[in-house]
């Protein structure tokens, strides 16, 4: 990371404000019963294209060509991060952002993440046993209620026992939930337990280096006790998923390399850990898009640099819901054209990947992107879209330089040699 290095040799501290914008999933793919057109082009989105057509566009890639990122790496690349040598596992995401944790039945305020914890990512899902083989037939279980899930949370603290470890679980929203398991000689280094498909068998979780033999035992006495605790609690959920099983890692935050005050707004928990992880003060839980914008508005002056995430872009495109997904950019809109009016000396609209409604799933296309600062090349495209960033001033870039040009934009890097 000697390149984080240098940039924390130039960095230089002004008040100007620069906000990143990110529509999770934003890019989309023709769909044959839309005329060929992706969400994008076909949403009504004045607000979005008038910002288009004063800024530089372009195509961003979060790990470049052909890799098709998950939204961790995806973030971690757009805070400037290079994912060819850094990896977060998305349970450390999870818990990180959390408001909510339960330890043995009752709710624990003020949870820390300690060296030698591991953490987890978890669905709670729906099996069958079919001759002796537990096969997964929903990964979602269904899609519960956020309210369900927090039921069922506090259900497996209280009732899960493993020797020697400590169970700390965190409701997340809708089917999400994230665990940490803290003891004596757990390390990482272990396969999932989610086969990321469904009507495929149930894995166990394996240590991938003998050092890791422990944790992948309680790993799987922890999902064999989830088990249980689920038989009889009313609810379509009868097992649960892991994945991104890992310890927090020790990474430089955006403070500490550009001496930025950071502020993130986002209703999702993944969203707010790697904010947590990269140094944003997370601001509040909203639970709505206006939420959202009156939570930056009333933080304007506290911070130089905004993080505000949306994520139903990516969550109605899993669903494959083409026009669900048009909605989402058409109702969010006015709230972006308010943002706007708070003024911004630089300011951004990208995605984390992207997640064509076509495909229901991420893909490896490039992430439509526009960045606007007055010192900005201007594109004069007439709409935000995908076809219009593929011939923007801005061209293909990697997705870890979008922080240090924003920095640059708003005078907070100085120059390189003599």
């Amino acid at each position: 990371m000697k390149r984080l290095e240098v940039l924390r040799e130039l960095a230089h501290q002004n008040n100007k404000k620069i906000l990143i914008w990110v529509f999770d999933g934003i890019g989309g793919l023709p769909h044959p019963d839309k005329g060929g057109k992706t969400e994008l082009e076909v949403a009504q989105t004045p607000h979005l294209d008038a910002f288009a057509q004063r800024a530089s566009t372009g195509r961003t890639m979060a790990y470049g060509p052909g890799i098709t990122p998950g939204s961790g790496p995806g973030h971690l690349a757009l805070f400037g991060y290079p994912n060819d040598q850094l990896q977060i596992g998305r349970g450390v995401l999870e818990v990180l952002g959390s408001e909510v944790c339960f330890h043995r039945g009752q709710r624990v305020e003020g949870f820390a993440l300690q060296p030698g914890d591991l953490a987890a990512r978890g669905n709670y899902a729906t099996h069958e046993d079919r001759d002796g083989v537990h096969v997964i037939t929903n990964r979602r279980a269904h899609k519960p209620k956020t309210e369900e899930t927090e039921r069922l949370s506090l259900r497996l603290s209280e009732q899960i026992q493993i020797d020697g470890v400590e169970v700390f679980i965190f409701p997340g929203m809708e089917h999400r939930f994230g665990v940490v398991l803290r003891g004596a000689g757990l390390q990482e280094g272990l396969t999932e337990t989610d086969p990321q498909v469904e009507g495929a068998p149930e894995p166990a979780c394996e240590a991938t280096r003998p050092e890791a033999a422990a944790a992948a035992a309680a790993v799987n006495a922890f999902v064999a006790g989830a088990k249980a605790a689920l038989q009889g609690a009313g609810s379509r959920a009868t097992t649960v998923l892991l994945r991104g099983i890992a310890e927090r890692p020790a990474i430089p935050t955006l403070p500490e390399l550009y001496g930025v005050r950071a502020g993130a707004v986002a209703a999702y928990p993944m969203y707010r850990g790697i904010a947590n992880l990269v140094g944003f003060d997370v601001l509040g839980a909203p639970k709505t898009h206006r939420e959202e914008l009156e939570t930056l508005k009333a933080h304007y002056n506290d911070y130089d640099l905004f993080y505000f995430h949306i994520k139903e872009t990516d969550s109605v495109a899993h669903l494959g819901d083409f026009d669900g997904k048009v909605g989402v950019f058409e109702a969010v809109d006015p709230i972006f054209g308010e943002a706007l009016a708070l003024g911004w000396d630089a300011v951004v609209v990208t995605g984390d990947h992207c997640t064509p409604s076509v495909l229901m799933e991420h893909s490896w296309h490039p992430i439509p992107t526009a960045i606007w600062y007055p010192a900005c090349l201007a594109d004069d495209s007439p709409k935000l879209t995908e076809r219009h960033c593929a011939r923007g001033t801005l061209g293909d870039i990697e997705a870890r330089h979008m922080i240090p040009l924003l920095m640059a934009a708003t005078g907070k890097l100085l120059k390189y040699g003599a």
